[in-house]
């Protein structure tokens, strides 16, 4: 009874702060966070081929002292959802006590690991920090994935964090993440029936370019140039619909072959982006944007400068109304970006997730 009290005090909690959120559009106030992300380290245990943040050689973690003090002022204005992430989570020494701070403040939180890390006292820590979600990253079946993660032995440690999280943590729902990448293609059907027999939920991104960051020693491939096989993306998207553990939107995956194949557009990439208008996001250098894949990295707002305070400020307005005409969602298909735009303001819920105003394309897998 108590986790039932506990669940439905939570979506109160953030049913109201989404229904304050809209009636201060009404009353023309621009900007109020209701998403935050946090990339708290770029420090990495893995050189995933994909992923290009561990090569930055500015290395650091955010300090938990300037993150409590987000966290509480995020709440105080209406946060409803904080993910929490790298680099790799769980090479923060006392990383459970972010979790904690987080759920002080805010409604619902995530964390994102590669599971590597996480034996069972980290397991232990989690069920008691009161997240309420964990992802975690799983790229193939065993050679596949360990090839994609640069690490032996890498497939079983994800498979026993899953194990481990549904032992200690029962109440936290357990997502995992897979990129689509030409490479992992053909054996994506039965890493999804594999996922599906974990009882866990499954959720999609397709490959899509990183940041490069000045000083970089090592390498990251371009693979712009890399083709897909468009009959068998097609296809496994098209079954993807069929899975009832799935956690993205049909209107992400009817967008995925237009991304890969064509530009995206109609719909949310033809009209303004409203995202920087609900959502934040946080680096390890304690830097803050309304989008960062929108701000290409660059510029940042200081959060030890207050929230409120940068939100409100003149500068970051300004950027919120650039962004409302930026279409770099089109060249990088974000499951970070889109489906918050699915999902909301309503508007956007009632046109593409309850009437599934999917991209009118001949390649959408509907």
């Amino acid at each position: 009874m108590r986790g039932i009290a506990n669940f439905r005090g939570k979506t109160l909690k953030i049913l109201m702060r989404i229904i304050r959120w809209h009636i201060g559009r009404l009353k023309g106030r621009a900007i109020n966070p209701l998403i935050a992300t946090f990339q708290l380290t770029n420090r990495c245990n893995l050189r995933c081929v994909m992923c290009n943040i561990p090569n930055n050689p500015e290395t650091g973690t955010m300090p938990l002292t300037l993150f409590k003090n987000i966290a509480e002022e995020l709440g105080g204005l209406g946060c409803c959802y904080a993910s929490l992430s790298g680099g790799e989570i769980l090479t923060i020494p006392g990383f459970h006590e972010y979790i904690r701070a987080a759920k002080r403040h805010i409604p619902s939180v995530n964390m994102v690991t590669n599971g590597t890390l996480l034996n069972e006292d980290a397991a232990k820590e989690i069920a008691k920090s009161g997240v309420d979600s964990v992802a975690i990253s799983l790229d193939g079946m065993e050679r596949t994935h360990e090839e994609t993660r640069g690490l032996p032995g890498s497939f079983e440690k994800t498979i026993n964090a899953i194990a481990l999280l549904k032992r200690y943590s029962p109440g936290v729902k357990i997502v995992v993440n897979t990129v689509i990448a030409p490479w992992n293609l053909h054996e994506l059907h039965e890493l999804t029936e594999f996922v599906s027999l974990l009882g866990v939920l499954h959720k999609f991104q397709p490959l899509n370019p990183h940041p490069r960051f000045e000083g970089q020693m090592r390498e990251y491939p371009d693979y712009g140039d890399m083709e897909f096989d468009r009959e068998a993306l097609v296809a496994f998207l098209r079954f993807l619909l069929t899975k009832k553990n799935v956690a993205n939107s049909r209107y992400f995956l009817a967008s995925i072959p237009q991304y890969l194949f064509q530009r995206a557009e109609g719909g949310l990439f033809d009209g303004p982006c409203t995202l920087p208008t609900f959502f934040c996001e946080f680096r390890e250098n304690g830097l803050m944007y309304p989008c960062l894949g929108g701000a290409g990295w660059r510029n940042g707002y200081p959060a030890s400068n207050g929230i409120r305070n940068t939100v409100g400020s003149p500068e970051y307005a300004a950027e919120v109304k650039r962004l409302s005409s930026c279409r770099a969602c089109r060249n990088s298909l974000s499951v970070c970006y889109i489906e918050p735009r699915v999902n909301f303001p309503l508007a956007n819920f009632l046109r593409y997730r309850l009437l599934n105003g999917a991209p009118d394309s001949q390649t959408h897998p509907g």
